[in-house]
């Protein structure tokens, strides 16, 4: 316990406070029909000059590969993975970090009622503020640093691979025009804000439990 939830306490505030800040700002500028409303529109018109069969396919598979049913599968696998290891801190807070994020877009999205825009590529359901996959990629492979980053051998890979993972998977939603450029930040801002403040308050009973003990 004491391994996994050492150090980096001000890191976690300071990622905690930017993801807050990226979720406000962009919650606060849709609602209010803000500047960033206005570089969604344009990017949203501009981002089809990168158009083409073969590029689209593999967006699309890239999408797929972060639907709920992948992440629900991949989310399995690495419990089953850190129940075989018994470390069981970890699978609290993983479960806690998914199961949160996932509940807090979906109420969100009910709340802010977003119409997605208008996509020629796929077809999708629902309300589009703010992105399920930015937020779900975000969470996974946030709890997967914060859980693995004082065990990896080649820690700058290991981060650069996490970091590409939700970016790559907020591209391919922007680009297949089902989410807009806010969409995606506020997914990843809700993310980074959700696991650091779960991680925080895990530091923080941890802290206190061991000054009972003493």
């Amino acid at each position: 316990m004491i391994d996994f939830l050492k150090k980096d306490s001000l890191k976690l505030i300071l990622i905690n406070i930017l993801g807050l800040y990226l979720f406000a700002k962009m919650t606060e500028d849709v609602l209010n029909s803000e500047l960033i409303t206005k570089i969604d529109l344009w990017v949203y018109e501009h981002i089809t000059n990168l158009y083409s069969p073969t590029f689209s396919k593999i967006i699309v598979f890239i999408s797929w590969l972060n639907n709920l049913s992948q992440i629900i599968f991949i989310s399995i696998l690495f419990l089953v993975y850190l129940f075989y290891k018994k470390m069981y801190p970890q699978i609290i807070f993983f479960t806690i970090s998914m199961l949160g994020s996932g509940l807090l877009f979906a109420l969100i999205k009910e709340i802010v009622k977003r119409e997605r825009p208008l996509s020629n590529i796929i077809e999708i359901g629902g309300y589009s503020f703010p992105s399920g996959h930015a937020t779900l990629s975000t969470t996974l492979t946030f709890c997967i640093y914060l859980i693995f980053k004082d065990k990896v051998k080649y820690k700058k890979s290991f981060v650069l691979i996490l970091i590409s993972y939700p970016l790559v998977i907020s591209f391919s939603r922007v680009y297949l025009h089902v989410h807009y450029l806010s969409d995606v930040i506020a997914g990843i801002g809700l993310g980074l804000v959700w696991v650091s403040l779960i991680y925080l308050i895990f530091i923080f009973k941890n802290k206190e439990k061991n000054e009972t003990k003493i």
